[in-house]
């Protein structure tokens, strides 16, 4: 399958919602989201725009050739460190290679600047999938903000 991969615009704001609140209603994607549905569900228009056009959080999304927004990664900027948030394929795009074009984006996107990503516990092929990028654990872990008992672990890239 053929997709373009680019960043989001302010006018995106709806498909960003609809990708994100997808995401977040994934039995597995919805691990590398801190963010609980229903408070996404509940941000309006104007905080949904500011999402899509904040210069300091890019996010980037994967698109088929007939307009559908399949897949999405963004960043966070502090200083001179990015981290890697809010990655998500859709199911049926999973494997195919769309993940590893939006985490090329993003790290071209962090220009130059130290990646960071957090992986869940839980979410082995993840951790498979960034290792496979270059990404390698930094010691660091914290525990996921809805359930103390488990924990993200946080990874750096190395431009493997």
């Amino acid at each position: 399958m053929t997709y373009q991969v680019r960043r989001v615009r302010r006018e995106d704001w709806e498909r960003l919602r609809g990708l994100r609140l997808a995401a977040l209603s994934d039995p597995v994607a919805h691990l590398a989201f801190f963010e609980p549905y229903e408070k996404a569900a509940r941000l309006g228009q104007e905080d949904w725009q500011r999402r899509a056009s904040d210069g300091e959080r890019p996010v980037f999304v994967g698109e088929t050739a007939d307009g559908e927004w399949v897949g999405m990664v963004g960043l966070l900027t502090a200083g001179t460190r990015v981290e890697v948030v809010g990655v998500y394929i859709a199911p049926e795009h999973r494997g195919t290679g769309l993940a590893g074009r939006l985490m090329k984006a993003a790290i071209e996107g962090a220009g130059g600047r130290e990646i960071r990503l957090r992986v869940h516990q839980n979410n082995a092929r993840a951790a498979r999938f960034y290792a496979n990028l270059g990404f390698r654990p930094t010691g660091a872990s914290a525990p996921d903000p809805r359930d103390p008992t488990l924990v993200a672990y946080e990874l750096a890239y190395g431009g493997d």
